[in-house]
């Protein structure tokens, strides 16, 4: 199982409007990280027990995870409860690292487009999902939230979403993200996986408001 989540949800997100919606933005970059470490979940490299997080291997499987790797096993040392054992999604650099990692695989496989973009700073690639990648990519997440047995991928998006106040975005049918709410509100797996996002949402909500006062 690769890292489906995290490619899927660049699929979903990137744009470039006024700038890139995912490359360039702190709190997309940061679910982005997040949903990495879900699939690390899911694959059984990293885990969650009592509110604290445990990484079950030291070893990135992808080269371009080593410095996700070296932070979280730092904060992981110091404080294994997941208010700081996360601090390492809302890293610039390391949302980068991932970025270009999963945007070469995604362009070998013809699913996205590299695309220069040049800001106030310096010149940035953006891997622009192509409108079939991405509307197929939408198919699958609502196939994969309405089967009999949700599958984690979509559980993991769902969550990011509904944290990130972007789900109307991507389910733009009113009734169908009700139906799949509702659906979905006893499924113990999607409630573990939902309090798991929403304890990370916390963490990028504070370092987001100590990045605007310092800004300010």
């Amino acid at each position: 199982m690769g890292l489906t989540t995290a490619k899927k949800f660049l699929l979903l997100t990137e744009r470039i409007d006024r700038k890139p919606a995912l490359r360039t933005r702190f709190t997309s970059q940061s679910y982005f990280v997040l949903a990495t470490i879900l699939d690390l979940i899911d694959t059984g490299t990293l885990a969650v027990e009592h509110d604290e997080l445990q990484m079950k291997s030291d070893q990135p499987s992808w080269p371009y995870l080593s410095n996700l790797f070296k932070q979280l096993g730092q904060a992981v040392k110091a404080d294994a409860h997941l208010k700081n054992a996360l601090q390492p999604i809302t890293s610039w650099d390391i949302a980068n690292q991932i970025y270009d990692g999963i945007g070469t695989e995604l362009l070998s496989d013809g699913q996205v487009e590299r695309v220069p973009f040049q800001n106030n700073l310096k010149q940035h690639i953006i891997y622009v999902p192509t409108e079939t990648a991405r509307e197929s990519t939408k198919n699958q997440l609502v196939a994969g939230l309405t089967a009999d047995e949700p599958t984690p991928t979509a559980m993991n998006l769902l969550a990011i979403f509904q944290a990130s106040q972007a789900l109307q975005w991507v389910i733009t049918d009113q009734q169908q993200r009700q139906f799949i709410l509702q659906e979905l509100a006893g499924n113990n797996h999607y409630l573990s996986r939902n309090d798991f996002v929403q304890s990370a949402a916390d963490v990028i909500t504070q370092k987001r408001f100590w990045l605007d006062s310092w800004l300010s």
